[in-house]
């Protein structure tokens, strides 16, 4: 038989290339949408588990729907939320700060100090000027000196600590100043917290940097991989100096704002402070490992965070089992993150195949 009536037909080769490229298209049709999951977790995950958990307190709890108890809910959740802002920024860019709890100490003994001779003005321009110091010292620390992160800043976690035991003489400030308590306690239009309303308004900020600044492509590059991102030209060390510079002043808004709540502040304020941010931040989806994260997730989880302590409250649990819940959210926490890493390197590989 000649070549020209040979009949028609895909030979045996041309099969099984078809086969292998249905295959391949079939592996990466399931890793897309195993990364869009991940994606929507990333983004509204947290989001929807809180709506949940208030539809079930608010069936189960009388007392938790009542608009005071909202109101004390949202506004403890600014305490927090406002320094996780900062850590969310840390964490997307591959890194984090230990030292965050010292600071917030620091920082609110100087705001309530200054508030009691100055007022809140001042008091505030002093608070951040302690937050931006000690994001500097961070910043040079790591991306100067190179010390790594987990060991400068809890190094300075110590410095902080031991020096505003010095300077304080283990002894609290305190100013009951209306002004001035007004920024913790406060309510605007009868059911906003002024915390809480702060609290949005920064967490705004935060991710409008995120988004829309040359510094929030940076903060990405970074966490994504950080030698690509040297080598395409970002600015590593100024940026990552400006990442502890920005957590420092998160925290030192987040410490006014405990001072004017306490109407006090003293070397020994919120134990475990930085557990508690971290916890937030990852909680919210942001992932240890840098490159991806949410400050949507980050407000979620603050609220969260802070409705877990009000149910706790509501049912009359003891004050330790307070403290065993926090650990088990942290843990949660963790797990999740350890999940999704564990589902991002299987989609990596997938999509290698």
């Amino acid at each position: 038989m000649s070549a020209d009536n040979r009949p028609d037909g895909p030979a045996v080769g041309d099969s099984g290339s078809v086969s292998q490229a249905t295959a391949r298209s079939g592996r990466l049709a399931a890793a897309r949408r195993s990364r869009d999951w991940d994606v929507m977790w990333e983004r509204y995950g947290i989001t929807v588990v809180l709506l949940i958990i208030w539809g079930i307190a608010a069936l189960t709890i009388p007392n938790f729907s009542t608009r005071d108890n909202l109101v004390n809910v949202l506004r403890q959740s600014a305490f927090v939320g406002v320094a996780a802002i900062g850590m969310t920024i840390a964490i997307i860019s591959g890194t984090f700060d230990l030292s965050v709890g010292s600071t917030l100490g620091l920082a609110a003994w100087v705001a309530v100090s200054v508030a009691r001779v100055a007022g809140v003005g001042p008091a505030i321009v002093a608070a951040l000027a302690v937050g931006l110091i000690v994001g500097s010292i961070n910043g040079v620390l790591v991306s100067v000196v190179r010390i790594p992160a987990f060991i400068a800043t809890l190094g300075m976690l110590f410095i902080i600590r031991g020096f505003t035991f010095v300077i304080t003489l283990g002894q609290a400030a305190r100013f009951n100043g209306k002004s001035f308590i007004w920024m913790g306690n406060g309510t605007l239009a009868s059911w906003v917290p002024v915390p809480f309303a702060i609290f949005v308004v920064l967490a705004l900020l935060g991710a409008a940097i995120l988004r829309y600044t040359a510094f929030g492509r940076y903060v990405y590059a970074i966490g994504s991989n950080s030698v690509s991102a040297l080598v395409a030209g970002v600015p590593l060390r100024r940026s990552t100096a400006l990442v502890f510079i920005a957590t420092g002043l998160f925290t030192a808004a987040s410490a006014v704002l405990i001072g004017a709540r306490l109407y006090s502040a003293g070397p020994g304020l919120e134990p475990g402070y930085e557990l508690k941010v971290i916890a937030t931040v990852v909680l919210g989806g942001t992932r240890l490992s840098g490159g991806r994260g949410s400050m949507l997730g980050t407000v979620a989880a603050a609220i969260l965070f802070a409705t877990l302590g009000n149910l706790l409250n509501l049912v009359h649990a003891d004050s330790f089992v307070q403290r065993v819940a926090v650990g088990l959210v942290l843990l949660l926490a963790l797990s999740i993150e350890g999940v999704r890493q564990r589902l991002a390197e299987r989609l990596s590989r997938r999509l290698a195949a």
